[in-house]
C-alpha cells in the first residue's frame, strides 16, 4: 500500500511519455513521507473509449488507495501534491483530478497479511 492508479486516454502518449508519468506519480507519493520505503505501487490504465463533457478531450485521473491511519490534512496534502505534479507535467490537459481513498486496515487483505494469519 498505497496503490496509485492513473487513468488517461491512450492517445495522451502524444503529450507525455507514459513511463515518465507513472514514475512522476510514484515519486511524488513516495516523497510524501507517509509510507515506508518500497511500499508505493503505481500503474497506468489507458482508455480508448471515453468522453469528457461530451468530447474527446484529454484527461488524467489518479486514484490513490491508502490504508487508514493518516489524517485528513495528510490525505489532502497528498492529493494536492499529486495534482500539482500532473499540472506541471501536462499543462495542456485541463481535466486533471486526484482522489485519495482510504481503505480500512481491518478489511484489507493481501498475500503478506494472509501468510501472517496462517502461521
Amino acid at each position: 500500500m498505497p496503490h496509485c492508479v492513473i487513468e488517461c486516454p491512450a492517445d495522451l502518449k502524444n503529450q507525455v511519455d507514459f513511463d515518465y508519468l507513472v514514475r512522476a506519480i510514484h515519486d511524488t507519493t513516495d516523497a510524501s513521507g507517509l509510507f515506508a520505503m518500497g511500499d508505493v505501487k503505481s500503474r497506468l490504465i489507458l482508455s480508448d473509449h471515453y468522453h469528457v463533457s461530451g468530447k474527446r478531450d484529454p484527461y488524467v485521473h489518479v486514484v490513490c488507495h491508502i490504508l487508514s491511519g493518516r489524517t485528513e490534512k495528510q490525505r489532502k496534502q497528498l492529493g494536492d501534491d499529486l495534482a500539482l505534479t500532473l499540472c506541471e507535467l501536462l499543462p495542456a490537459v485541463e481535466m486533471i483530478s486526484v482522489e485519495v481513498r482510504e481503505i480500512e486496515k481491518q478489511i484489507y487483505s493481501n498475500r503478506k497479511s494472509l501468510m501472517k494469519t496462517s502461521r
